[in-house]
């Protein structure tokens, strides 16, 4: 081989091994001390903590853990520390979100009984609220029975109880409660459900039949009681029944609905600057174990609060420009409360961080790490922030793992040694996320979270699937992320604009790829907005005060379809002040509520899907509503970043949302 090209390759080897060296906008020095403060282990001890409380909203677990929470993190140190107590009594609306009343229980038992004599008597134990509450679903009500029971199959039809008699008696459904208890207790008659109902499908779904899952039963509609079993259970109890066995049960609950409150932690990290805030968000509910969903996030957090704010009163690291808030909300509902009841914190919210189940050993529970950015109806080069760090944690962890060496490796001494391989990128609903980033408040977002999750939403959600070392990884990129935001100023943009120009690379790859196989009047539409979505990150620095690094990246102007618009196309709506909020939150659905008062169809838009790590449709379309934008500009925008979609189903959606008072129509665009 030539001595030049020899020379040549020595020179690429040791320029890559430098850059690997060299983290991503963090300089090397915050980077170590981030890296080597922060412990997964630490992490993991809290998610013990955590899991042993059954969390429900409003609940007395709800209520220990974000005393565990608060108390946490004033041992820490971190300041303002207090929880934030809003009403929840059924009444009261925030937003779009009705307040659901603080559900607990204090007994709940099902019990397989055998014949002894004449009389029926207790053999074996099924459930129990004090041994497993995920037995018992989400808002059941006091009740109980001894009765027989009765295979109605899913339960959600008519159909399914043709020729059974179910009055009085227990039905075993193998749908979710709430879908089932309208015509199962109230039209039929009976005493209560059993449910085996499954748990979101993955590659993993249907193989362990141990598996019990969290059910749930309407806030508002169909009080009755459920308990939850596995398929295995059941599956044992069909074959007994289809032989003519008679299967007896002996049911009660003692639970309730009252007023209550949504309780949210929080305390800062001040900044120089008290008036701008970058948050960290988690969810703190779910259902006991609950361990990577979302224990893990809630840990996650605080030991990112602990990490920083110790480093900083050590000296290590300066006081930040801006305010570091940490907030501990129940998942969507109390998001979109505090938001609308206390608007000053949207206010002063320049990003959110949200840790939604990040510390899933992959070998156990099969989840890959996401991280991934806003909705392409707010492009924000906060996205290319985390994703530029993601990407080289990717990088640093895989050389350990093909070498032993590596400079950022990233371990914990108490986990595995795999590379992290997160899958970096896009946008995806699910969590509160989707709440910051929606049209009503429009805050930038950085999203970590674990998919799939074999064992999401079951009794095996356990501390014991956790892997310390993904934890520290995850808690890194967030705290990394978060750090780089609240000091980032001008001096930083130039280093700024090259990830972002790296990421805007990427993402124009990925479009490429995607117009190779569409229609060309629908990969037109990609390339047009994907110059829009240029200039629209590239702005975005604006609002962190700060302008890019070459002003040509903001100039010319978005392009609006080259179609013309006609009729309902040419459309134009603008979002009305109040309510803010998404169109659904949980327990609670302000858009079918105003749907069945005013005996309107459910729009089609609602229940169109698109590609996997898109937004929805519907969510998407009422962003993109600014009072400029015509219904064909929406729907070429849905069509160019989701999938193609009709321009008469965009129609439909936004006339609706009009209709129950939602938008206000302004003069048609006609291009």
């Amino acid at each position: 081989m030539p001595r030049r090209l020899l020379l040549l390759i020595g020179w690429m080897t040791a320029d890559s091994a430098a850059a690997q060296q060299q983290p991503p906008l963090i300089d090397k020095p915050t980077a170590a001390m981030i890296s080597s403060e922060a412990s997964g282990t630490a992490a993991k001890r809290t998610v013990q903590s955590l899991s042993v409380h059954h969390r429900m909203r409003g609940s007395q677990g709800y209520k220990m853990a974000a005393e565990l929470i608060r108390d946490r993190l004033l041992s820490y140190g971190l300041e303002e520390v207090e929880i934030i107590a809003l009403p929840a009594d059924g009444k009261t609306y925030y937003g779009t979100q009705r307040a659901r009343p603080a559900w607990n229980a204090s007994f709940a038992e099902l019990w397989e009984q055998r014949r002894d004599g004449n009389a029926w008597a207790d053999a074996e134990r099924v459930a129990s609220w004090n041994d497993q509450p995920i037995t018992l679903a989400q808002d059941s009500i006091d009740g109980s029975a001894n009765a027989d029971l009765v295979d109605v199959g899913t339960g959600t039809a008519e159909a399914d109880y043709a020729g059974k008699d179910v009055r009085g008696k227990l039905v075993l459904i193998s749908a979710q409660p709430e879908t089932a208890a309208a015509l199962a207790v109230h039209k039929y008659g009976a005493a209560g459900i059993v449910s085996w109902a499954q748990n979101q499908k993955q590659g993993w779904w249907g193989e362990d039949e141990s598996l019990i899952r969290w059910g749930h039963l309407d806030t508002w509609k169909d009080p009755a009681f459920a308990f939850m079993v596995s398929p295995a259970r059941a599956h044992q109890w069909q074959e007994r029944l289809r032989r003519g066995e008679q299967v007896r049960l002996r049911a009660r609950v003692e639970a309730e609905s009252s007023p209550g409150s949504y309780l949210i932690p929080t305390a800062v990290i001040p900044g120089r600057d008290r008036s701008r805030e970058i948050v960290f968000s988690c969810h703190l509910d779910h259902p006991s174990p609950g361990a990577n969903d979302n224990a893990s996030g809630c840990a996650g957090e605080l030991e990112i609060a602990r990490l920083l704010n110790r480093l900083i009163s050590e000296g290590k690291l300066p006081k930040p420009e801006r305010t570091i808030r940490f907030i501990w909300p129940c998942e969507v509902e109390c998001t979109i409360a505090l938001l609308n009841g206390r608007p000053e914190f949207a206010s002063r919210t320049l990003a959110t961080i949200h840790l939604d189940m990040i510390g899933g050993d992959t070998e156990k529970v099969k989840s890959i790490l996401r991280v991934q950015g806003s909705p392409p109806s707010l492009p924000s080069f906060v996205d290319d922030v985390a994703f530029s760090i993601a990407k080289w944690v990717n990088a640093e962890t895989l050389s350990y793992a093909d070498t032993g060496v590596a400079n950022w490796p990233f371990l914990d001494p108490e986990g595995s040694k795999r590379p992290l391989q997160a899958e970096v990128g896009g946008f995806s609903e699910g969590s509160d996320h989707t709440v910051w980033a929606e049209g009503s408040w429009r805050i930038p977002v950085i999203y970590l979270a674990d998919w799939p999750d074999r064992y999401i939403h079951t009794q095996r959600d356990i501390p014991e699937n956790l892997d310390p070392t993904k934890l520290k990884r995850a808690i890194f990129i967030g705290a990394s992320a978060g750090w780089y935001l609240a000091n980032l100023g001008q001096g930083n943009v130039p280093a700024l604009d090259r990830a972002m120009h790296a990421e805007r690379l990427d993402r124009h790859a990925a479009e490429v790829r995607k117009m190779a196989a569409m229609a060309p009047a629908d990969a037109v539409l990609v390339e047009r907005y994907s110059r829009n979505i240029d200039i629209a990150e590239a702005q975005s620095l604006s609002r962190f005060g700060l302008q890019p690094a070459n002003s040509a990246a903001m100039a010319g102007e978005t392009i609006s379809s080259a179609e013309s618009a006609a009729g309902s196309a040419a459309l134009i709506y603008r979002r009305n002040a109040d309510p803010k909020g998404p169109m659904s939150g949980f327990g609670y659905s302000w858009l079918d509520d105003r749907l069945e008062m005013k005996g309107l169809k459910r729009p089609a838009l609602l229940d169109r899907e698109g590609p996997r790590d898109t937004a929805s449709f519907a969510y998407e379309a009422l962003n993109l509503v600014d009072g400029t934008r015509n219904v064909r500009d929406i729907r070429d925008f849905l069509s160019a970043t989701i999938a193609p979609v009709p321009v008469e189903d965009v129609a439909e959606f936004l006339a609706t949302l009009e209709n129950v008072g939602l938008l206000e129509r302004l003069a048609a665009n006609i291009s």
